[in-house]
């Protein structure tokens, strides 16, 4: 099969985000009087957008209902408008891969859940402005992975007329099962927050231990 075009995922997958996110959410818990948490339960508690780290958040604090949810939410996103790009970096391999990409002229696009205006922020700290055609982060218009409809509008965007064509990439299982529910080929990340036995048990096909081994797959 030869790949046209890739979809990345960004937490997790191109960039390593996560000290952001615990910075921004224990910033926010501790405002409301909660206890910090750890890396371990914050890896499986994102990837489903902002306001649903911020209800798991709250529910693991004791707040059993996420009663304080939008006020929590509105504390979390002033504070994440100031840390969304703390610390964050690229993953080992991955300035490589894209640039072998570009090389091959794959089109590549990114897909998160990360709240829209603060994607391409995020991104700028480590990739040129051309690098991806289309960058589409989590927005009121388009529902959240894994439904697949805003992993349609970005075929739309970037010319994919055979979606086996397509490669997506992520590391959770709401990019595996949002390429499974778009008909595109699931590339699972073992580098970021999940195991590869979620990766595999929700539809990975190809499985990379590091991003360099995507290059096997397109040679």
């Amino acid at each position: 099969m030869i790949f046209k075009q890739a979809i990345f995922d960004l937490d997790g997958t191109l960039l390593q985000t996560m000290d952001s996110l615990i910075k921004t959410g224990n910033l926010m818990l501790e405002q409301f009087g909660y206890q910090p948490r750890t890396f371990e339960e914050y890896r499986f508690m994102v990837g489903y957008g902002a306001k649903e780290l911020i209800r798991r958040l709250l529910i693991l604090s004791g707040d059993k209902q996420a009663e304080r949810l939008e006020e929590a939410y509105a504390i979390y996103m002033q504070l994440f408008d100031e840390y969304c790009t703390y610390q964050v970096k690229p993953y080992p391999g991955i300035p490589e891969l894209i640039a072998e990409m570009q090389k091959r002229e794959i089109v590549l696009a990114v897909l998160t859940n990360k709240p829209h205006q603060m994607t391409k922020r995020v991104l700028n700290t480590s990739f040129a402005t051309d690098t991806f055609a289309f960058v589409q982060g989590q927005d009121a218009s388009l529902p959240r992975k894994p439904d697949p409809a805003a992993a349609f509008y970005i075929a739309e965007k970037i010319g994919v007329t055979d979606f086996r064509q397509v490669l997506f990439i992520g590391d959770s299982d709401a990019d595996m099962q949002t390429a499974v529910n778009a008909g595109m080929v699931p590339v699972g990340a073992t580098w970021g927050f999940r195991t590869p036995e979620e990766l595999i048990a929700n539809g990975c096909e190809i499985l990379l231990e590091k991003p360099l081994d995507l290059l096997t797959y397109l040679d």
